[in-house]
């Protein structure tokens, strides 16, 4: 476990309210961490990165490339000659233009972040 090597022999005794405890230990989750180990970085200075963050971007940039290919295998259906029309029958420029703006807007949030 690590103990026998610890160097940190100082004890510090925190009073929190149960809604006060809630939300650190929330905010330690958020950052992966425990709650001493997250309560120790904030007060010392540190801001701990949010592993929340991180994982919204992966999966916004997955659902980014997942629409392109969609994209892209909707354009290879559409030309593929020996249909039989089906394509015809549906709305594929609106089709087409929704994933445009969707890939847009997941585009969008994943530069804000």
């Amino acid at each position: 476990m690590g103990s026998e090597t610890r160097v940190r022999n100082c004890r510090l005794t925190l009073r929190f309210s149960e809604d006060e405890l809630a939300r650190a230990t929330e905010m330690a989750n958020q950052c992966d961490l425990g709650l001493s180990t997250y309560l120790r970085e904030v007060g010392l200075g540190y801001e701990p990165k949010s592993t929340i963050d991180s994982q919204a971007v992966a999966q916004l940039a997955h659902l980014h490339g997942d629409l392109g290919r969609v994209g892209g295998l909707l354009k290879m259906w559409l030309s593929d000659n020996s249909k039989s029309g089906y394509g015809r029958s549906l709305n594929i420029p609106e089709l087409v233009d929704r994933l445009l703006s969707l890939q847009q807007e997941i585009g969008e949030v994943v530069r804000k972040l």
